[in-house]
């Protein structure tokens, strides 16, 4: 199995956790902005990341996408960790506000972290451009207001933090769950944000997941 991913992608990261969670014998390829795997030119519709590969032992090469469908397929491989497979709304609805925020504080720091997408001059400035539009300004731009945008950031995570009974699950008190790793996967992207100071709670959430799953945390980086 391959998983084709965008680094700093969170529905791949959703999916990363779980492979490293349960252990999972999978390759993960990042893909280069602007540049179509290989083996995949002819799969897609149009490409979406992730991507799960596999050539079944009968020979069959198939494709799969969205996160928690692929989510769903693995934790099929050995004991399921999980119950359900479905976002909670409440965290759908919070995650949807949390994006438009969190990219203006985001999109910026991204070109500084030697992402794998980023690791070519043409993907790099497609980022650049196609962020223009998206957020109504250049990355130069938003990072200067960086400090703007951190109060409506903090009040939404302060939601988030009364979504996730995260006391319980660091003692051991109860099991992950998708909300969990759906949460974690939009949080593991805010430790690239240096001026962001996530509540203790939430930063020990953060390291809980990231050390059972082998993700890595991104060094935080200023305006």
């Amino acid at each position: 199995m391959k998983l084709h991913v965008f680094d700093s992608c969170p529905f791949c990261v959703r999916v990363k956790t779980v492979i490293g969670l349960k252990n999972i014998d999978c390759e993960i390829s990042p893909i280069v902005l602007g540049q179509l795997p290989e083996s995949l030119e002819g799969k897609l519709e149009r490409l979406t990341v992730p991507v799960l590969e596999q050539r079944q032992h009968d020979g069959k090469h198939t494709v799969m996408v969205e996160s928690l469908d692929i989510i769903h397929y693995l934790d099929q491989q050995g004991d399921p960790m999980f119950t359900s497979y479905e976002v909670s709304n409440l965290l759908k609805n919070l995650l949807q506000r949390l994006y438009p925020i969190s990219a203006q504080l985001l999109y910026p720091r991204m070109p500084q972290l030697n992402l794998p997408e980023l690791s070519t001059p043409d993907a790099l400035s497609i980022f650049v451009e196609s962020r223009k539009e998206s957020l109504g300004q250049s990355i130069d731009q938003a990072l200067k207001r960086t400090k703007e945008y951190l109060p409506e950031l903090k009040g939404l995570l302060e939601e988030l933090d009364t979504l996730l009974d995260i006391d319980a699950l660091v003692t051991g008190e109860r099991k992950l769950n998708i909300n969990d790793i759906a949460a974690f996967s939009e949080l593991r992207n805010y430790t690239m944000v240096a001026e962001l100071e996530m509540s203790e709670r939430m930063m020990n959430f953060v390291s809980f997941v990231a050390s059972r799953s082998g993700v890595s945390l991104y060094p935080p980086i200023g305006q």
